[in-house]
């Protein structure tokens, strides 16, 4: 089964935000530095559903923010990256990365960076993300790398 990928509002992030990303948060921290950036994309990915007509399984954001590791050149911050679990290592979020990434390629990013989870290491590494500095702990959502990677 391939997902649709299309864009969304910030709004409709918030969901699987909460549900996948920050369960034991409460709603006021699903509202992320960037949502309304003019620029910013939110994508979601959809799958068939008999009982809705589709369904939404995973969501990925973007938005213009200087990389650490690259801070001259034009960063851009993904953001908010999850997957339902019945679909993950399905290539869900490789497809939402790869929307991700076409987006800031037309709007003339040439570094994408993000905050990933270190039990998420090996998707982002297999999707040519590289750690920059130390492992580092998110309070309520547990270790974690700065992880980024050329566009050029």
């Amino acid at each position: 089964m391939s997902p649709e990928i299309r864009p969304i509002t910030a709004a409709e992030t918030r969901l699987l935000r909460h549900r996948v990303l920050r369960p034991r948060q409460k709603p006021n921290t699903l509202i992320f530095t960037g949502d309304t950036h003019p620029l910013a994309l939110h994508a979601g990915a959809f799958v068939p559903d008999p009982a809705e007509a589709e369904r939404l399984v995973g969501i990925a954001s973007v938005t213009p923010e200087p990389c650490p590791a690259a801070p001259r050149a034009f960063g851009w911050r993904l953001r908010g990256m999850a997957t339902l679990p019945d679909v993950q290592r399905k290539g869900f979020g490789a497809a939402l990365v790869n929307a991700c990434l076409d987006h800031i390629r037309k709007h003339g990013g040439t570094v994408v960076w993000c905050q990933g989870r270190t039990s998420a290491l090996p998707f982002y590494r297999a999707m040519g993300f590289e750690p920059y500095g130390e492992e580092f702990n998110v309070p309520l959502s547990g270790p974690h790398f700065l992880l980024w990677r050329s566009l050029s």
